[in-house]
């Protein structure tokens, strides 16, 4: 974490950097894990926020923890994310997924 420049010190903008979810998810993931990186990545939860903090969410019938879980399989349907569910539900980036701006 660090301070944003160009700002006067009592304007100060705290920037977090975090790892994208092609980095977080290269290994196998385990689904409640996959989904929390989601949140954080959309802002949802806080990027400091440990998981035991909102396991609730993804281990619950909850609207937050259903759209996190859909999208995480959205994903999978659009070669984004692969899935798994032996020993474990867990994703992983896919990966040979390439968008349009990138070269193999």
């Amino acid at each position: 974490m660090h301070v944003g420049w160009g700002y006067p010190p009592w304007k100060a903008v705290t920037i977090v950097i975090m790892e994208t979810p092609r980095v977080a998810l290269a290994d196998w993931t385990d689904f409640d894990a996959s989904a929390h990186l989601l949140a954080q990545c959309l802002g949802i939860m806080r990027s400091q926020q440990e998981m035991k903090e909102a396991k609730w969410v993804y281990w619950s019938e909850n609207p937050l923890g259903t759209m996190l879980y859909s999208t995480l399989e959205r994903l999978v349907e659009l070669g984004v994310l692969e899935k798994r569910e032996e020993p474990d539900l867990q994703y992983r980036w896919c990966s040979t997924y390439r968008v349009a701006n990138e070269r193999a």
